[in-house]
């Protein structure tokens, strides 16, 4: 409830209701129940990223972008939940920093896969990645110059995020990065990686992801029973 009026609070400006925002909290919340990651962080951290300013469409895609990228990376739920807080934080003040970037570091999701599909959004969106780099000499000090900037992190994100775990859906998502303005070559890999990282997320191989998987899927159904019983954010209130 309290994720939901703050969402709300920050997405009026938009147009948005408690409809537009129920939809994309239960987009959210069915993604939950396929992985370990925590609905309730989740919603949270949404939040965060509308009070950022970041559309509620995009908050969602890049939610799903961190829990797909920390699946890839092996980091924890409590690992993700950290790094996504962080984010926000960065999307904030517009850029990523070096200070943002270490805690995706410490968090286990800074490695070459993320750095790379940062770099190829840089490029694409003309802000400088690589010049950059090559200026300052690493990945890590390059960030100074700004050019990780908060469009850059959320379409990499969404890139994450992007469903391609069907035929029909890895088509769907390389025609959509070539949309984009990709090259083919570019937009396979994108549709690769966003297929590996749906793969990592939502495939369980451990009993102890069993566990957490099924730990999700009772306490999301909890949250759609006590919706049902008790009402959304202004039925509730009514009631």
């Amino acid at each position: 409830m309290s994720a939901v009026q703050t969402i709300l609070a920050n997405t009026q400006k938009e147009g948005t209701n408690v409809k537009i925002v129920n939809k994309a909290l239960d987009e959210l919340n069915t993604y939950a129940d396929k992985t370990i990651y925590n609905f309730t962080e989740m919603t949270r951290n949404i939040g965060t990223f509308t009070a950022a300013g970041v559309k509620l469409d995009t908050s969602v895609s890049s939610i799903k972008g961190i829990a797909n990228l920390a699946a890839v990376s092996g980091s924890s739920s409590m690992q993700a939940s950290t790094a996504m807080y962080q984010l926000s934080q960065a999307i904030a003040s517009g850029t990523v920093r070096l200070m943002d970037w270490n805690s995706v570091v410490n968090a286990g999701m800074g490695g070459q896969v993320f750095q790379d599909a940062l770099i190829r959004t840089s490029e694409h969106l003309k802000t400088g990645a690589k010049a950059a780099i090559k200026a300052n000499g690493s990945f890590r000090e390059s960030l100074q110059t700004g050019w990780l900037t908060t469009e850059v992190l959320t379409q990499t994100l969404d890139q994450f995020a992007t469903a391609a775990d069907t035929q029909e859906e890895y088509e769907a998502a390389i025609k959509k990065f070539i949309d984009q303005g990709y090259t083919a070559e570019q937009a396979k890999q994108m549709a690769d990686m966003a297929r590996t990282a749906g793969n990592a997320a939502t495939k369980v191989k451990t009993f102890t992801q069993l566990i957490d998987t099924l730990k999700e899927a009772l306490g999301s159904g909890w949250t759609t029973t006590w919706r049902l019983i008790i009402g959304d954010f202004e039925e509730a209130k009514e009631l």
